[in-house]
């Protein structure tokens, strides 16, 4: 099941930063963890995911529909399926149009938001926002500079003092794929720090690649855009829900054993 979250997060928690439409494509899931290596099978659809993989040599489906608000398990194998409402956490926004005058309070929602001034960071164009929060009855203040072009922050000010530092390079390749590719580091006052890379799909505008400090891995391969059947997301007719299967083989209280004389 980790790989599972961790591509989940990988897709949508990426889509939800560039606010970006995909196009369909089908694709091989793969989680590198030391000599660790998981597979799945990817199926997307704009606003819908499809996860097929074994768990514990049993072959699972897991498909996650934003627009209904839904996640679903499928267990091939004894054809029953879960049903649960995405969480808060969950949920995102991956069926919006890209939007490059999105602003930071699009992620901040209770915050105040104010555009300072346009200069440059790693030489690239970028707006500076400042974002004013609450909290507990304070306001904490954080900086941000937006990238023009691609919309995420090249550059951000904590006010715990934690720096985030970003760095694009265009006209990368990943897979056969054209690529550009974020460097980042976030750096604590304690003169710590944190660095990870990120690999973007310049057309279908997900993150098909990224690898975090330590040498752990996620990454998309072999994408093929392609049309994908609505049926792919949907929970198959000939299928019981888990509720209603241990519904069924719990006796009655009317058909319990009445007591001897």
């Amino acid at each position: 099941m980790k790989i599972i979250i961790s591509v989940v997060l990988l897709l949508l928690g990426t889509c939800l930063s560039l606010n970006v439409t995909a196009v369909s494509f089908t694709a091989d899931a793969v989680q590198l963890r030391g000599s660790d290596i998981s597979h799945a099978r990817i199926f997307w659809d704009e606003g819908k995911v499809r996860f097929e993989y074994l768990d514990q040599g049993v072959p699972m489906v897991q498909i996650f529909d934003n627009e209904k608000n839904k996640v679903i398990w499928l267990d091939t194998e004894s054809k029953v399926y879960v049903e649960r409402d995405l969480t808060e956490n969950q949920v995102r926004p991956v069926t919006k149009k890209a939007d490059t005058k999105a602003q930071p309070c699009d992620n901040f929602p209770k915050a105040e938001c104010t555009r300072l001034k346009q200069t440059s960071i790693n030489g690239r164009k970028t707006d500076k926002w400042l974002i004013t929060l609450a909290v507990d009855g304070k306001d904490q203040h954080i900086f941000q500079w937006i990238d023009k072009q691609y919309g995420i922050p090249l550059r951000q000010e904590n006010p715990d003092g934690t720096v985030l530092d970003a760095k694009i390079l265009e006209d990368q390749e990943f897979d056969g794929r054209k690529v550009w590719k974020v460097d980042m580091i976030v750096m604590a006052p304690d003169g710590s720090s944190v660095h990870g890379v990120q690999w973007y799909d310049a057309k279908l505008g997900i993150v098909v690649r990224q690898q975090a400090e330590g040498g752990a891995v996620d990454e998309l391969r072999n994408i093929k855009v392609e049309k994908i059947k609505p049926a792919m997301f949907a929970i198959p007719s000939d299928y019981k829900s888990v509720e209603k299967q241990l519904t069924e083989l719990t006796p009655k209280s009317s058909a319990a054993a009445k007591p001897e004389n």
